[in-house]
């Protein structure tokens, strides 16, 4: 194994950690910055910085990169709620007087094009496997290039820059948050051109508010485009995916400012969206380690501080660290007293954020109120970080509106009770903010005491311990071994090494590439003990009018030669509180090695079994007997079409739901459990999901191993244009749905197509899977 060693290991490499990177290079630290994307590579955010955070671009030393994509300079900020209207124009912050909004995909791009500029190393397609710990103290981390080569690289310092999902979080042991609260808002945002482009609106960062909806309009980049996006009540969201341009022109209609604002609006962008907008504190530092952007914190959009805050938050640890890197004892001092600022920074936007994101939110008429009674650049200076949030929603003020609010309106309890709370609270989180000065300690979980939402969902699962990609799988030779009917259609068939070797350890939902005599493969999931190493066994279901695999295994004898590719899995079973199975005919199989699983383990379980006829649940009344009313079988003869509703609606906080067989139980499942965001719905396909026709494009591709380039037209697969140079490139079901053809990519970003990485991790750039999936970029660069 590669080992070397360096002051500072970053891992992440997009806001806070270049702006921690930056100037720790500048000043002669070796700095090596590890991220798994491809730049450049998109991510989900809503990309505004107001002056303050404009100064710390040109403090990274990327403003002049930036302002060369000729963003719109946005120098005033307009709010409009309940026939109130205010317009403040942007404090100077150093030399900046604008604020701007560029799409992270650009803008990412060129903060690294600055930290690189300034001396560190920052590689890019490099996952990282682990921290490294030894005696308690972090000492480096593990990772694999995009090659697969593992390396390790041991620093002074390591540094987590990686969000929700920190992999460095997990690996100090840090992974739940100490204090945390969920949005009540979600998302909804798209990209077009302007239609007032030529007038003061280009200018202009538009701010509305109705109901409990927030919504806003960024000037973009470049100058000419428009982003606009409302903030609703988080259940929207889920509206918004199911008719998405209804959802819009509802939304548009409630704001006629807005509406006035974007008439006659072009080159409309797909609409984006999303509700996972968690605001947290873990603890972000310790004996070697650290933790900075949303790692540290993540702030409530509504605010539009996450990436100032992102990058003020890596500069001033570099500040704090670049002269005691030599010396373990005050580094962690140096840490410790960095992230103590950070809290005093953040903690009032925090709770100022709680309150925006309250649904139903607080009376409009109260911050209209609020909102006439403030003076100067107040408003606008909130964003910039130039006031404190409770430095403007004074008690005066909010008591001042709450009886300007009562004598608009008939007093009821409700709103007595509304604007008690609210001034109830403000008073707690001034006295938890001058607490927190004198306070050397965390502050921990206040909750519901100083307006935190509360969040009783468990935190996400920690990140899996990423594998390099293994070399090109080679066949196993086997044979047939024993075959057992278990439905008049369907058969198990186990399988032995030809070389007596025990198979390859494997977990439950796995499965395997059986290559045929004939030359064809076809995927079967395991079904047998996932104990025994000696014998895989495959369930089969006989389809006359398939594609000819299924009946050439049913006409196989004890003892036919056959080969093996795997076992691998990509339905794999997670750890959670409470099981649901919904299985559908013979998508039972993979769910055979879960229940069992799940039985071993002491977990509560339950299985649904449906078929078309009872003589379609092959394994159904064995498992019915085995287990008794754990089991409910269901066919489509005898039984009426089952409410998956009753199924998933009562599953606890941390409870998965997995799922096989036909797409239309499937599609069914997940939109059940989409309902319930407590719940995880996993599913594993026969079928490529349906989708809208999409253009194709032409490309060309690298072969790294084979020194050659390929040209991809928009008429043919990624996956036949290879093979002209690669012809034993593996490959299966060439639907997007076994894994067989996975290729690792080196260069470039890949358009996921498939139906194996999931909607979260669509940006991937270090894998992809030729059969059904192209390239976002003219050149491609794989690892074939």
């Amino acid at each position: 194994m590669q080992r070397e060693f360096v002051d500072v290991v970053v891992v992440g490499a997009r806001c806070a950690g270049t702006a921690l990177a930056a100037p720790l290079a500048r000043a002669g630290r070796t700095v090596v910055v590890l991220d798994r994307a491809a730049f450049p590579a998109d991510t989900m955010s809503t990309h505004v910085l107001f002056p303050m955070g404009v100064n710390e671009l040109d403090r990274l030393g990327a403003l002049d990169k930036i302002l060369a994509l000729n963003p719109s300079r946005m120098t005033h900020l307009r709010l409009d709620l309940v026939g109130t209207s205010r317009t403040e124009r942007f404090q100077r912050v150093g030399e900046i007087d604008y604020g701007i909004s560029v799409p992270r995909i650009d803008q990412d791009l060129q903060l690294i094009a600055a930290a690189r500029e300034a001396g560190a190393d920052i590689r890019e397609q490099c996952t990282v496997q682990d921290v490294i710990v030894e005696d308690g103290r972090a000492v480096g981390v593990r990772y694999f290039d995009g090659s697969g080569t593992v390396r390790e690289v041991r620093a002074r310092l390591v540094v987590g820059a990686d969000g929700r999902h920190s992999t460095v979080a997990n690996g100090v042991g840090e992974w739940e948050p100490y204090r945390r609260s969920r949005n009540g808002r979600g998302m909804v945002f798209r990209y077009m051109d302007d239609p007032a482009a030529d007038t003061d609106w280009a200018s202009t960062l538009w701010e509305g508010r109705r109901g409990d909806t927030i919504a806003f309009a960024f000037p973009g980049t470049p100058k000419g485009r428009l982003l606009v996006l409302f903030m609703g009540p988080r259940a929207e969201v889920a509206e918004a995916r199911t008719d998405s341009e209804v959802h819009w022109a509802r939304k548009v209609a409630e704001f006629p400012v807005l509406a006035d604002r974007i008439a006659g609006a072009t080159n409309q962008t797909a609409i984006r969206s999303t509700g996972q907008t968690h605001a947290y504190f873990r603890r972000s530092s310790g004996p070697g380690w650290a933790l900075i952007g949303d790692a540290g914190h993540f702030k409530d959009p509504v605010l539009g501080q996450g990436m100032r805050d992102a990058m003020w938050m890596g500069r001033r640890l570099a500040e704090h660290v670049v002269d005691v890197l030599d010396d373990p004892r005050k580094l962690d001092a140096a840490a410790r007293a960095w992230e103590r600022a950070r809290d005093l920074e953040c903690l009032p936007t925090y709770h100022y954020g709680n309150l925006e994101t309250r649904i139903p939110a607080p009376p409009p008429q109260l911050i209209a109120s609020v909102v006439r009674n403030s003076s100067g650049t107040e408003l606008s200076d909130i964003h910039q970080r130039l006031v404190k949030p409770h430095g403007v929603y004074t008690t005066k003020r909010i008591v001042k509106a709450g009886v300007a609010t009562l004598m608009s309106r008939w007093p009821t309890p409700g709103n007595l009770l509304e604007i008690g709370e609210l001034v109830t609270v403000e008073a707690v989180v001034r006295a938890e903010l001058m607490a927190a000065r004198t306070y050397r300690g965390r502050m921990r979980s206040l909750g519901p005491i100083v307006g935190e939402h509360r969040d009783d969902e468990p935190w996400s699962q920690p990140p899996r311990r990423p594998k390099p990609r293994a070399a090109r799988s080679i066949p196993v030779a086997a044979q047939v071994a024993g075959i057992r009917p278990v439905s008049s259609d369907t058969t198990v068939f186990d399988l032995k090494r030809v070389d007596g070797e025990p198979w390859t350890e494997w977990t439950p939902g796995a499965h395997i590439d059986l290559h045929l005599p004939s030359g064809k493969v076809r995927q079967y999931s395991l079904s047998g003990d996932v104990s025994d190493r000696e014998t895989l066994s495959v369930a089969v279901l006989r389809e006359p009018e398939g594609r000819g695999g299924s009946v050439e295994i049913h006409d196989l004898a004890v003892g036919a030669a056959v080969a093996v590719v795997g076992p691998r899995n990509n339905f794999a079973l997670d750890d959670a509180t409470e099981y649901v199975f919904i299985a559908g005919g013979i998508g039972i199989t993979p769910i055979l090695t879960m229940i069992a699983a799940a039985e071993n383990a002491g977990k509560p379980w339950r299985l649904l079994y449906r078929g078309r006829s009872a003589a379609h649940l092959p394994f159904g009344a064995d498992l019915a007997e085995r287990y008794g009313d754990k089991v409910t079988l269901s066919n489509g003869e005898t039984d009426p079409r089952p409410d998956l509703g009753s199924w998933i609606d009562g599953l606890p906080a941390g409870s998965a739901v997995y799922s096989c067989g036909p797409n239309s139980l499937m599609e069914a499942v997940v939109e059940t459990a989409d309902r319930h965001p407590r719940v995880t719905a996993h599913i594993e396909r026969f079928v490529p999901t349906e989708s809208a026709p999409r253009e194709n494009n032409s490309f060309e591709v690298e072969l790294a191993q084979s020194n050659a380039t390929v040209a991809v037209t928009a008429e043919m697969s990624m996956l036949d244009a290879i093979r002209g140079a690669v012809p034993d490139l593996p490959a299966s079901c060439e639907n997007g749905l076994c894994g067989s053809c996975e290729v690792a990519v080196l260069r470039g970003r890949p358009d996921h197509r498939d139906d194996i990485i999931g909607p979260a991790e669509r940006t991937r750039t270090d894998i992809m899977y030729p059969c059904v999936s192209r390239s976002l970029d003219a050149t491609l660069t794989i690892d074939a």
